[in-house]
């Protein structure tokens, strides 16, 4: 089923603020539409499989007793990604300083993407899992915004609303992002040329 873009005018924000029926109804369309772009995406900050699905049920959670706060300023899908990397940052705040509270060891690198973790799951329908494995690798603030362009078909613009950042950022990020994953190929004897 194609699921055409969320978009509310302020009346029937208003409307679906103050009506229980229509707020439930709002949020199937809002999973219906998002679930598969708000779990990549907490997915690739988080790299737990579970906890990217918690984290994803929190955000629609959110979006659901918190759309009364949704200004119209930005599109729902704006919104709803802001939310995902807020709880996500939240998240690794939270898991950084738990480790550093108990003392414990990191069993992994940042970088560190093995075939036993939940990579394979998440990214099986994906045609090229040595590229998904390799944006995974890359450092967050260079991944988000691939995943967002790349994958997501995101503009700049929209893309600078949800990170917080000036488009000029975000272009740069996304070349310097392109290069490392064009370095690692090469690295690899994997260059597509």
């Amino acid at each position: 089923m194609f699921v055409m873009a969320i978009q509310l005018d302020d009346y029937n924000l208003h409307v679906i603020s103050q009506d229980e029926a229509r707020r439930e109804a709002f949020l199937e369309q809002m999973i219906a539409e998002y679930s598969q772009s708000i779990l990549w995406l907490a997915f690739s900050y988080v790299k737990e499989q579970q906890l990217a699905e918690e984290l994803m049920q929190d955000v629609f959670l959110t979006c659901y007793n918190k759309i009364e706060h949704f200004r119209n300023q930005s599109s729902i899908k704006t919104w709803t990604y802001r939310i995902t990397i807020n709880k996500c940052k939240d998240q690794l705040r939270k898991k950084t300083l738990k480790r550093f509270l108990m003392n414990e060891e990191r069993n992994q690198d940042d970088f560190g993407v093995t075939t036993k973790d939940p990579e394979a799951i998440t990214f099986a329908k994906m045609e090229d899992q040595q590229l998904a494995d390799k944006v995974l690798a890359l450092p967050t603030k260079f991944k988000e915004v691939i995943f967002m362009y790349d994958f997501e078909d995101m503009k700049v613009k929209e893309m600078s609303d949800i990170l917080k950042l000036n488009q000029n950022t975000i272009k740069t990020r996304l070349n310097r992002g392109r290069n490392m994953l064009r370095n690692m190929y090469e690295e690899e004897g994997l260059d597509e040329h």
